[in-house]
């Protein structure tokens, strides 16, 4: 089978087959594991290398063009406008490309990278990596970011035309699963994230407790930042490790000062895959203090490092999680001091928490098991198409 993924138009976005975002890093794996399975694999990314590369058995084809985010400063609404338009330009350049493959079934993984292949007449999904259109959320949405006050009804407007012309909607969550079919959508299947189990391992706890992530509204680093200023005052060997970048470091660095806690609080920026996972195997506990998440990769990934996961409750992390048995959901600040004082006074619980953890990992999101239902997903899609079904 000959299975083309579009990619998500942006250079960060799209850094096959090194990749940095958690929906970049979904589409690699499942797009390695597929080849691995003998069908012929595809990314069309945009990157600034050589027109064609085969990585894993998967190939590689760049678009590359210069676009308005590569000269706006990082996070600002130009950087944000920019990204949306060049997203937009991607999508009709690679056009050509998908005619010239000739796909048996394409998978789109970005509403507006998206758009123009999703007209083509060739069976087709689109993943819901994002949930930034669902009505509840746009409050957040706006509160996160002012321009979508606007872009909330534009992005909806992309969102529902591509579903709309795909054959399937794949939701990552039950939420939004359900949301779809109340929406009208029939053709939605959930099917989760999954990540390759064999790069993560527990290795030590080094007293530190880890987030990774964006630094922005939603990401709610804020609030992990003044809970471990309370706990630390009772477990002052620990440390707080925030990996990551975004509009709200100023504010972060701003609060770890107020909090008088700067010799215990390490704020790193990006870091390639490889040196977080070791971040990872060596943490103590990791945190996800997110408002919303739609499959959170990172939890999946400290999960299957051995180590127990502090996330707030909402409709990416309550599908992964079992609280008080493979990590711990809270709902406000105090749930989240609680949980945090009693992973970080007994290492027993650290242990079988993790143990635990990477159980569930091991038998619900490897990349096999992942891969196994998209394989099922496509052969359904072409019979179905064909008239076989």
């Amino acid at each position: 089978m000959k299975i083309l993924f579009v990619g998500g138009g942006l250079r960060l976005a799209d850094s096959y087959p090194l990749p940095k975002l958690g929906g970049s890093v979904q589409t690699w794996g499942l797009s390695t594991g597929l080849a691995k399975r003998g069908h012929e694999v595809y990314i069309i990314r945009r990157n600034n290398v050589k027109h064609e590369e085969t990585v894993k058995g998967v190939n590689l084809v760049s678009i590359n063009f210069k676009g308005i985010e590569n000269i706006a400063p990082t996070y600002s609404y130009g950087f944000y406008m920019g990204s949306y338009l060049s997203k937009f330009l991607f999508s009709k350049k690679s056009l050509k490309l998908i005619k010239e493959i000739a796909p048996d079934v394409i998978c789109l993984i970005d509403r507006f990278s998206g758009f123009f292949p999703s007209r083509l007449n060739v069976p087709k999904i689109y993943v819901m990596h994002e949930a930034g259109t669902l009505d509840l959320l746009r409050p957040y949405e706006i509160h996160s970011n002012m321009l979508n006050s606007v872009i909330f009804y534009i992005k909806k407007i992309f969102d529902n035309g591509v579903m709309r012309r795909s054959d399937k909607i794949v939701a990552l969550n039950s939420f939004y699963e359900e949301y779809l079919r109340r929406k009208g959508f029939n053709n939605v299947v959930k099917i989760p994230t999954g990540i390759d189990i064999q790069n993560f391992s527990n290795k030590e706890d080094e007293n530190f407790v880890l987030y990774a992530g964006r630094f922005d509204w939603n990401k709610n680093v804020c609030s992990l930042v003044n809970i471990f200023a309370q706990v630390h005052k009772l477990h002052p060997d620990y440390h707080l490790y925030l990996v990551g970048a975004g509009r709200q470091e100023k504010r972060i660095r701003s609060l770890v000062k107020e909090n008088g806690i700067q010799s215990y609080v390490k704020i790193i920026h990006w870091l390639p895959r490889k040196k977080l996972m070791e971040f990872m195997s060596r943490c103590s506990v990791f945190v996800l203090p997110s408002f919303f998440e739609v499959s959170p990769v990172v939890v999946l990934e400290a999960m299957a490092s051995g180590k127990p996961v502090i996330a707030r409750a909402n409709m990416g992390t309550v599908d992964i999680m079992l609280h008080g048995k493979n990590g711990y959901l809270y709902n406000d600040e105090n749930e989240l001091r609680k949980h945090l004082e009693s992973l970080l006074s007994d290492s027993n619980l650290r242990k079988t928490i993790g143990r635990n953890a990477r159980k569930t990992v091991e038998e619900k999101y490897s990349f096999t098991r992942i891969a196994d239902k998209y394989e099922e997903l496509f052969h359904t899609l072409l019979k179905w198409r064909s008239g076989r079904y």
